[in-house]
């Protein structure tokens, strides 16, 4: 069985509704939604199943960070299973970047100062297709080990490979996006201001603005999402009508955002993404927490936020 890890707790919004509007979102218009998603004969999903030995680790895929695990505990993962194909934009090779971090030392009841003799990350890239009696075979495409590499640094380790994906589809939303990333230090703070604002004006939609208003700002990464999972109707809807918890699921009985602050800008997709993080744990800097209708705790949530802009438009977009 196939034991699947989030990425912190990251709540998408799987929300439709038309792009640069801000309409009156329905649950009875998905099925308009539904019907824009192109359906393959081949629609082959890409997993990873990844081992660790005394590491915390990162991966990112084309540049876009996708898996951060944090050894707290001094334990390991053993064939975790993550999906991939969020961030599998077209067919071809697909980079890989591993880097390595040292774990956590159980005698001192803190993080190892350095990556020990046996630290290691295994990979192995599988795809998966349902065959015609409706199961699921999959195929190993490649395995990776970072055991069987030279170390430099006795904190960090990184190094990369690839991998060949045959997916049908061809998302081109980054490659018509600008190199938002430059040395310009005016043009940094000037792009700095507007990210703050857009996570700024998402945070407000969040506390305070309708839902369609929200449906409208997730609008382009929901359908590239569904393009890339090959979502049925019934899964869009799915989504649709699950994911967005915090106004329409009446569990959550408390909600808060805390304000943008405390942050730095960062940059991936060769600079074609930029994201404010939390300085303390380098994750996201919209967060804040919710709790369930009779639970005592409050859970931590932080909402990844990856914006690009067009080229030739004035806008940020989320990704």
């Amino acid at each position: 069985m196939k034991k699947y890890i989030l990425l912190g707790l990251i709540l998408p919004l799987s929300t439709y509704a038309e792009k640069k509007t801000e309409p009156a979102v329905s649950h009875q218009n998905i099925s308009v939604t539904a019907q824009d998603i192109k359906r393959f004969d081949n629609e082959p999903h890409y997993g990873a199943y990844i081992s660790t030995s005394n590491c915390s680790f990162e991966v990112l895929i084309n540049d876009i960070p996708v898996i951060k695990y944090n050894d707290t505990s001094g334990s390991s993962l053993s064939g975790s299973y993550f999906p991939l194909n969020e961030w599998i934009t077209k067919k071809g090779n697909q980079k890989i970047t591993i880097k390595m971090t040292p774990g956590f030392n159980q005698d001192k009841n803190a993080l190892n100062t350095e990556l020990s003799p046996n630290s290691g990350v295994q990979v192995k890239i599988v795809k998966s297709a349902l065959n015609t009696t409706g199961s699921s075979e999959e195929d190993e495409v490649r395995n990776y080990s970072t055991a069987k590499k030279k170390r430099g640094n006795n904190n960090i380790f990184e190094d990369a490979f690839t991998f060949f994906a045959d997916v049908p589809y061809h998302i081109e939303t980054l490659e018509n996006a600008e190199v938002l990333r430059t040395d310009d230090k005016d043009k940094l703070q000037a792009l700095e201001q507007e990210v703050v604002a857009k996570y700024n004006k998402i945070r407000d939609i969040y506390m305070k603005g309708s839902w369609s208003s929200l449906a409208a700002v997730y609008y382009n990464r929901e359908k590239r999402v569904a393009r890339q999972l090959f979502l049925l109707p019934d899964e869009i809807k799915s989504r649709w009508n699950n994911d967005y918890v915090f106004r329409t699921n009446t569990d959550i009985t408390f909600f808060d955002l805390k304000p943008v602050e405390d942050y730095k800008m960062t940059f991936y997709a060769d600079g074609k993404i930029v994201c404010l993080q939390k300085i303390n744990n380098e994750k996201s800097a919209l967060w804040g927490g919710f709790k369930r209708k009779g639970k005592d705790s409050v859970i931590t949530t932080y909402i990844t936020l990856y914006l690009y802009r067009s080229k030739g438009t004035k806008d940020l977009e989320v990704y």
